[in-house]
Protein backbone atom coordinates (compact mmCIF):
# COMPACT_ATOMS: atom_id res chain seq x y z
CA UNK A 1 0.00 0.00 0.00
CA UNK A 2 2.74 2.44 0.85
CA UNK A 3 4.38 1.79 -2.39
CA UNK A 4 0.75 2.87 -4.64
CA UNK A 5 0.95 5.87 -2.10
CA UNK A 6 4.52 7.32 -3.16
CA UNK A 7 3.88 5.99 -6.46
CA UNK A 8 0.81 8.13 -6.35
CA UNK A 9 2.49 11.05 -5.21
CA UNK A 10 6.05 11.06 -7.04
CA UNK A 11 3.69 10.91 -10.23
CA UNK A 12 1.71 13.87 -8.90
CA UNK A 13 5.10 16.48 -8.25
CA UNK A 14 6.50 15.01 -11.53
CA UNK A 15 3.23 16.07 -13.32
CA UNK A 16 3.35 19.08 -11.41
CA UNK A 17 6.73 20.15 -12.49
CA UNK A 18 6.36 18.70 -16.47
CA UNK A 19 3.52 21.38 -16.42
CA UNK A 20 5.41 24.49 -15.04
CA UNK A 21 8.54 23.55 -17.40
CA UNK A 22 6.14 23.33 -20.31
CA UNK A 23 4.77 26.53 -19.09
CA UNK A 24 7.88 28.77 -18.82
CA UNK A 25 8.76 27.58 -22.64
CA UNK A 26 5.06 29.67 -24.09
CA UNK A 27 5.99 32.79 -21.71
CA UNK A 28 8.26 35.46 -23.50
CA UNK A 29 7.13 38.61 -23.30
CA UNK A 30 9.39 42.05 -24.33
CA UNK A 31 8.69 46.12 -23.90
CA UNK A 32 10.07 48.18 -26.65
CA UNK A 33 10.13 52.39 -26.26
CA UNK A 34 10.11 55.29 -28.79
CA UNK A 35 12.77 58.47 -28.11
CA UNK A 36 9.28 60.12 -27.19
CA UNK A 37 8.09 57.71 -24.89
CA UNK A 38 5.20 55.86 -26.24
CA UNK A 39 5.59 52.28 -25.59
CA UNK A 40 4.32 48.77 -26.35
CA UNK A 41 4.45 45.59 -25.11
CA UNK A 42 4.12 41.65 -25.59
CA UNK A 43 3.48 38.52 -23.53
CA UNK A 44 2.64 35.40 -23.65
CA UNK A 45 4.48 34.60 -26.77
CA UNK A 46 6.08 31.14 -28.08
CA UNK A 47 8.96 32.69 -28.61
CA UNK A 48 11.35 35.52 -28.53
CA UNK A 49 11.08 37.02 -32.26
CA UNK A 50 7.76 37.18 -32.12
CA UNK A 51 7.24 38.71 -28.62
CA UNK A 52 9.53 41.39 -30.21
CA UNK A 53 7.82 41.92 -33.12
CA UNK A 54 5.03 42.62 -31.11
CA UNK A 55 5.97 45.10 -29.07
CA UNK A 56 7.31 46.96 -31.57
CA UNK A 57 4.35 47.28 -33.76
CA UNK A 58 2.64 48.16 -30.80
CA UNK A 59 5.19 51.08 -30.28
CA UNK A 60 5.32 52.21 -33.56
CA UNK A 61 1.25 52.79 -33.04
CA UNK A 62 1.47 55.26 -30.62
CA UNK A 63 4.38 57.09 -31.81
CA UNK A 64 5.47 59.54 -34.65
CA UNK A 65 7.10 58.51 -38.05
CA UNK A 66 9.80 60.78 -36.33
CA UNK A 67 10.78 58.55 -33.34
CA UNK A 68 11.93 54.91 -33.43
CA UNK A 69 10.52 52.21 -31.61
CA UNK A 70 13.44 49.89 -30.13
CA UNK A 71 13.45 47.13 -27.70
CA UNK A 72 14.43 47.45 -24.36
CA UNK A 73 13.28 44.21 -22.26
CA UNK A 74 12.95 40.53 -23.43
CA UNK A 75 12.00 37.76 -20.69
CA UNK A 76 11.00 34.05 -21.14
CA UNK A 77 9.04 34.13 -18.34
CA UNK A 78 6.40 36.60 -19.19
Amino acid sequence: MKTIVRTGIAAVIFSAAFIASNSAAFAWGCIAVSEEGSYGYSYSYNNESSAREKALNECAKHTTTESTCEITSCDDDS
